[in-house]
């Protein structure tokens, strides 16, 4: 699905009109409210946090375990009045000079597919959420609602991890040079003006998979060397087509699988964010990047910025 931001054309538009951010209540959903709300009142967007009460609560087996411990399950709609009560009291102290529009949403069904649908309708340019919820041991087994999001929003996703309190200032954006990963560093460049990016290509040589000792290590070592020369002058060449000045760029080569060498350059640059195109051209390469993306997801220690459905 291709999205359509909220001001049409390119994304991002300038600036951001429609922003949704889930919360459970959980404190890494509060670290997602703050991020949105820092991005809602820079671009004085509408915000749009959502809670999604889980329709499983109401299923069969759930009212027999309520009947097993004597207690009665809450009605549907008690339960949505105390979440709409609880994000209006959220959006009063986070926005006391109400420079950007707070519209608080409470939905029941399942939370991926219920963010999905708000971040479609009307469409959203931005779709916020923390990297874990409050129930571990089942996102543990069946993933976490970020993660589901990477697949299913009409919208690029925001997965926040840290503590929001400055903008983003530095940022890691791997490419492989295909035209999504071109489009994610553009619209990453003019998301966030005054960030410094850091473009990174990682490689690996045709004979990786071979015994070593059917490769010497002479030669291994000279095309590593022509490769790392070849790549890093492609990165200059993108850098200078989209317009980056060398004060907004720091270019990065490396030999190894893409998703180890992220985790590892964002460790060592300290970055504040990871942005990553969603998929690449062919098939083959939707499913790599799609586990690359959902090892960033799961491993960087910095927020994650999946950059689909942009043109």
């Amino acid at each position: 699905m291709t999205h359509t931001p909220a001001a049409g054309g390119r994304w991002p538009p300038q600036p951001l009109q429609r922003i949704v951010c889930g919360t459970d209540f959980s404190p890494a959903a509060e670290r997602a409210l703050a991020r949105a709300a820092l991005f809602a009142r820079e671009h004085g967007a509408t915000l749009v946090p959502a809670h999604v009460i889980a329709s499983s609560l109401w299923d069969d087996a759930s009212a027999r375990l309520a009947g097993l411990f004597g207690t009665d399950m809450p009605a549907p709609e008690a339960l949505q009045a105390a979440a709409v009560n609880r994000l209006r009291e959220w959006a009063a102290g986070a926005d006391p000079d109400e420079r950007f529009r707070c519209e608080p949403a409470v939905c029941v069904g399942r939370a991926p597919a219920e963010l999905a649908r708000l971040a479609a309708e009307p469409p959203a340019d931005l779709l916020v959420v923390g990297d874990r919820g409050g129930h571990s041991l089942r996102e543990l087994v069946l993933g976490t609602t970020a993660q589901k999001l990477l697949r299913t929003s009409p919208c690029p996703v925001l997965v926040v991890k840290r503590a929001a309190e400055l903008g983003y200032a530095n940022v890691l954006v791997p490419t492989d040079f295909s035209e999504p990963s071109r489009a994610a560093l553009r619209a990453t460049a003019a998301l966030l003006p005054h960030a410094v990016l850091h473009l990174a290509h990682a490689f690996e040589l045709p004979f990786d998979g071979i015994v070593r000792a059917d490769v010497s290590e002479a030669t291994r070592r000279h095309y590593l060397q022509q490769a790392e020369r070849n790549l890093r002058a492609e990165l200059h060449v993108l850098a200078d087509q989209l317009g980056l000045s060398a004060a907004r760029r720091v270019l990065h080569v490396a030999h190894g699988y893409p998703a180890t060498c992220i985790e590892r350059w964002a460790e060592q640059m300290r970055v504040d964010l990871v942005a990553l195109a969603a998929f690449g051209k062919s098939g083959l390469e939707r499913a790599f990047l799609g586990s690359v993306s959902l090892h960033a997801v799961a491993h960087a220690g910095c927020d994650v910025l999946l950059l689909r459905g942009i043109e």
